[in-house]
């Protein structure tokens, strides 16, 4: 089976409810990223054969087409919508992914994009999930203070990626005062004015003194507004590539994806939605944590993944979320999964890492999880299965987050 490569993944900035991103069509912002994908890549568009797209917007079913056409795709790109809640973008990323190692298609792109106020709403699921994040707290004994310090420290850490330039790679800088390339616009839809060139959001100052402030969202509760993750808008693009057609392309890859899963577990007790697919990902790949240079974890709730460092016996301040994450960063639904993987690729890529997990809850009881490999390590040497337990795996250059 073909590897699938990950080519020239970027993002857009994150941007705040009233902020420069509010109002956008959709469709504007996922053309915005599609075109920067194309022109960081290099890539012929007559190569690419099919976009999927992330949206959990249902008022956007035609999205991935309407996308294609906006890059300026041929019309032979049908393009399409994938959605799986919050890991919606990283499941764009697979099914493309999919495509190529079934040989169904060389190129695809992927993507994910939100505009919505606010997606997912706030229904009996969002309640569900905000107990058992009360339930998590109480389970693993983490208390208030430690929530608002993991918070505290997303800000920081992101905070001082943006003032040492780590991410400068990944982001593009979305200029509205004019249209995107092939943007076609809508009648009456006004850019002039909006400018953004960093994630809106993200606070430098924020303290915990700052976060003790304010009022638990359930009586006597530990999760807060500050220590769980926001709404944003945003999105997220890469491609996705046949590993034996990279050279043919002139194309330069950042990562392979090893491999992924998607699983559930029993509600009955405080459960952590991101858990089993990770467990199921490791089952399958043959992997160890130990394995792993970087872990990103979506900051749904601090104490989520607190708890989660605490299953796995992990440090959080070490190769997990070390640029920040959703809490600071902001959580884009449609474009989360696929911004996380950007993140993590270019630090991967930075640090000289060979790895990376990436894991979301797509809600109390399930979650998503998939692992990567940077192509910066050198080709891999196909080792039989249950080979690493007889010490056949090649050896592994650490990256500078290993704890």
């Amino acid at each position: 089976m073909r590897r699938a490569a990950i080519v020239a993944p970027v993002r857009t900035p994150s941007g705040v409810e009233g902020g420069a991103l509010t109002g956008m069509p959709p469709d504007w912002l996922a053309t915005t990223v599609l075109s920067a994908v194309i022109e960081r890549s290099g890539i012929d568009p007559w190569r690419i054969e099919d976009v999927a797209m992330a949206c959990v917007d249902v008022g956007a079913p035609e999205l991935g087409r309407r996308a294609a056409r906006g890059a300026g795709l041929p019309f032979a790109v049908p393009g399409f919508l994938t959605d799986r809640r919050s890991g919606s973008g990283l499941q764009a990323v697979i099914t493309a992914a999919m495509m190529i190692q079934t040989g169904a298609a060389d190129v695809v792109v992927a993507g994910g994009v939100e505009c919505a106020s606010d997606p997912l709403g706030h229904d009996r699921a969002r309640s569900v999930e905000l107990a058992n994040a009360e339930q998590v707290a109480r389970y693993y004994g983490i208390r208030r203070a430690e929530a608002d310090e993991f918070a505290v420290a997303s800000h920081r850490k992101a905070a001082r990626a943006w003032r040492q330039g780590t991410f400068a790679a990944e982001v593009i800088p979305v200029g509205v005062t004019a249209e995107p390339p092939g943007w076609g616009g809508e009648p009456g839809f006004d850019t002039a004015g909006h400018r953004i060139s960093r994630d809106e959001g993200v606070r430098d100052d924020v303290s915990t003194h700052t976060l003790a402030a304010l009022r638990p969202l359930l009586s006597h509760g530990v999760v807060t507004a500050g220590n769980m993750s926001a709404h944003r808008h945003g999105a997220s693009g890469c491609l996705v590539v046949a590993e034996d057609r990279l050279e043919e392309l002139g194309l330069t890859p950042m990562a392979f994806l090893v491999g992924w899963a998607a699983a559930g577990c029993s509600s009955d007790t405080a459960t952590l939605g991101a858990a089993p697919a990770v467990a199921k990902l490791l089952g399958h790949t043959g992997f160890d944590l130990d394995e792993i240079d970087l872990i990103e974890v979506n900051e749904g709730f601090a104490v989520e993944v607190l708890a989660l460092a605490r299953e796995w016996d992990i440090d959080p301040r070490a190769r997990l979320n070390v640029n920040g994450s959703s809490i600071a960063l902001g959580h884009p639904v449609g474009a989360t999964g696929l911004r996380i993987m950007t993140t993590m690729l270019h630090e991967l890529s930075r640090t000289e890492g060979r790895y990376g997990l990436e894991a979301i809850a797509l809600g109390h009881d399930h979650g998503i999880a998939a692992l990567f490999e940077s192509a910066d390590t050198g080709p891999t040497v196909e080792a039989p299965r249950g080979a690493r337990f007889h010490g056949v795996r090649p050896a592994r250059r650490p990256g500078r987050h290993r704890a």
